[in-house]
């Protein structure tokens, strides 16, 4: 491609130039980007004027490997349209088009934000540079090529797919208990290639015929699971955990392969056009392909039958509602939560995403991508009866200066109270208000000013005395309509409703925690002292006064009382352990105490139910932390620490947010 108007070299500085480069994943080949790379450096060298110097280019060069450009979020290309943001580059040079996005709409903002920008964008192999006028109508068709090429290559795919299907080939994972062989084997310079076919492992085989039999003989999936673990039987190779859940059992007698028949396709991928990802979604039942494969039977269809009839069995709902017609489709999981969207990093502010079907917890979503150094988790099991004791105790904290709290109301109430305070401080503004219409009035007619200017003022004037006096009308009317104030007994009442539906953790329980709170609840990371074990505590604030009636609550708030003997009602601030504590850090600070005084280990440990070994170190990390003036056996952190108990310690610095590679 050659260059229609040449790239103008800026007077007092250097050019700018950005090289960006990207292939995807079925690419597979890192030697594209720096083919890539060459050739627009090859580019930019020609096309620079003669009398150019190399020291008065700056090239830098952002990589995009095993990604897809149907992918609006990326890596790579958000640092690119950061960079337009800042006007960091004159010339943005990629080789096509479809390096940058392969995507109708997000290839076209993309170039006209740039435009709009001043950056120049130049794409050799599509003949696009934004230098020309026609460069619209060369993006528009390069894309619509691109495009066309993607969809025929997942043409090819699928019908590959369907080609090793009807073959017999291996579809998918590996199931536990066979084994995969190359149709190629593997040589001293080549690796083994397919199609790959499965056969049974009679090794594993007993103990998979063993599941079934324990299955229909009523025996329990979490007892099977154990028995697994037991005997270190291996699970699929892409598990995260060794150990073997209920979950992993019922999976595996529900794989329709242990009775010599394999599906494929019950699921397919399909892209957002949103955002140019991919997901999962079922198949329909004409979709679905099914195969007889007699060569992978482990056991007979009486007994998979039966094995699965017993798991039918305990099942409560047992053909749920798929895909669209979900009561939930669309909904984020943390939608479904007693915290959502309330919990939040006490580090960086980020979402603390819910985790797990089962034996889920919480993490910081930012750690996954390694933009937060807060890895500690809490168990869901744990966070939540723990963050609702403390709301509840606080609530009922309330019960206490009940009749107090009655008493200061209806104090208020016989004064007027806020409606007589809010009514005097109305009926002031409207005086304001009618004095300042009048002199305006006054300096129109005697023609001092701008008539125009006077209008307006005149007209912003009588909209605000319309606003206080219709207010005025509603105080008045909310006045005669007062409801009764509860007697403490009901206010005991509702304060016992309240708690009751918030240990029930019903439907209700959200919405009262939600008026509740003063602000988002923090996970923030503590260290225990001379250990290097973190874990989290739940730190927010409650506003009490908006769990009590109404009439009540709108009293004390309009009042400004924010406190009733000792009881902090506005923004109480509240801690709440999202763990569990163990013994030694426990007792630290009272088996140190003891010790002071003279007592014996034993009778230490006797004192606080612990043996005297536990003891024994109790009271030495109660001395410490003594020694240092330390009331708590955990120390809050504001930055990450050198040493992390089950932290992951092989990623490097990405686990403190440093920059990490883009993709793998």
């Amino acid at each position: 491609m050659n260059l229609r108007e040449t790239l103008v070299m800026p007077a007092d500085r250097p050019l700018d130039v950005l090289i960006h480069t990207r292939y995807s994943t079925d690419e597979q080949s890192q030697s594209s980007i720096d083919g890539q790379i060459n050739s627009c450096q090859r580019f930019l060298t020609a096309n620079l004027p003669r009398e150019c110097k190399p020291e008065q280019v700056n090239v830098e060069i952002i990589r995009e490997p095993e990604i897809s450009g149907e992918i609006a979020d990326r890596p790579g290309i958000n640092k690119v349209w950061a960079g337009i943001k800042t006007h960091r580059w004159d010339v943005i040079l990629a080789e096509e088009s479809s390096r940058l996005y392969r995507h109708m709409t997000f290839a076209s903002q993309f170039f006209d934000t740039a435009v709009d920008a001043g950056i120049r964008v130049i794409c050799p192999t599509d003949f696009i540079d934004t230098a020309d006028e026609d460069w619209p109508e060369r993006l528009h068709a390069a894309l619509g090529h691109h495009g066309r090429a993607n969809h025929f290559t997942r043409r090819r795919i699928k019908r590959a797919q369907e080609n090793r299907w009807v073959s017999g080939a291996a579809m998918g994972p590996l199931a536990i208990g066979y084994r995969r062989r190359p149709s190629i084997p593997a040589t001293a310079t080549d690796p083994a290639r397919g199609p790959f076919f499965d056969s049974i492992d009679e090794e594993r085989k007993p103990v998979i015929v063993e599941i079934f039999e324990r299955t229909a003989n009523d025996e329990p999936p979490w007892a099977i699971a154990d028995w697994l673990t037991s005997i270190a039987f291996p699970k699929a190779k892409n598990s995260q955990k060794p150990e073997w859940s209920a979950g992993n059992v019922t999976s595996l007698l529900r794989r329709p392969i242990y009775r010599g028949e394999e599906v494929f396709r019950t699921k397919f991928s399909k892209r957002e056009l949103r955002t140019g990802r991919s997901k999962l979604v079922w198949n329909t039942a004409d979709g679905v392909l099914t195969r007889k494969s007699e060569h992978l039977r482990m056991v007979s269809d009486w007994l998979w039958y039966r094995a699965n009839a017993v798991i039918d069995r305990r099942c409560t709902r047992l053909h749920p509602p798929r895909g669209p017609e979900h009561p939930l489709a669309g909904k984020p999981r943390d939608s479904r939560k007693l915290l959502s969207t309330l919990f939040v990093c006490g580090i960086c502010g980020g979402l603390m995403h819910a985790e797990g079907r089962n034996e889920g917890g919480y993490r910081c979503a930012n750690a996954k991508v390694y933009a937060c150094w807060n890895r500690a988790t809490c168990l869901r099991a744990q966070a939540h009866p723990a963050i609702l004791r403390q709301v509840v105790d606080a609530l009922m904290s309330v019960a206490g200066v009940r009749d107090r709290l009655v008493a200061r109301v209806q104090e208020l109430h016989a004064n007027g109270g806020d409606i007589a305070a809010e009514r005097r401080s109305l009926e002031s503004e409207a005086r304001k208000l009618t004095t300042s219409i009048e002199n305006i009035g006054l300096a129109i007619e005697r023609g001092a000013g701008s008539i125009d200017s006077l209008a307006e003022r005149l007209a912003g004037r009588e909209r605000e005395l319309k606003m206080v006096r219709s207010r005025l009308e509603e105080l008045a009317s909310r006045e005669s309509q007062r409801a009764e104030l509860p007697t403490p007994v009901e206010l005991l009442g509702h304060l016992e409703s309240l708690r009751a539906d918030l240990i029930a953790g019903d439907r209700r329980a959200p919405v009262i925690l939600r008026s509740l709170l003063a602000g988002p609840i923090r996970a923030v990371p503590y260290q225990q002292f001379g250990s290097d074990k973190v874990v989290l505590r739940a730190e927010f604030e409650v506003t009490l006064t908006s769990g009590l009636p109404a009439v009540i609550g709108e009293s004390i708030r309009q009042d400004g009382i924010e406190t009733v003997d000792g009881i902090t009602l506005v923004r109480r601030p509240l801690v709440a352990d999202l763990f569990e504590m163990s013994t030694v850090p426990q007792h630290a600070v009272e088996a140190h105490e003891l010790r002071e005084t003279g007592m014996s280990l034993s009778k230490v440990g006797a004192a606080l139910g612990i043996s005297k070994r536990l003891a024994d170190f109790a009271a030495r990390l109660g001395g410490s932390m003594a020694a240092l003036g330390l009331a708590d056996p955990f120390v809050r952190l504001t930055e990450r620490p050198e040493r992390v108990s089950r932290w992951n310690r092989s990623r490097g610095d990405r686990d403190a947010g440093g920059e990490h590679r883009q993709a793998s």
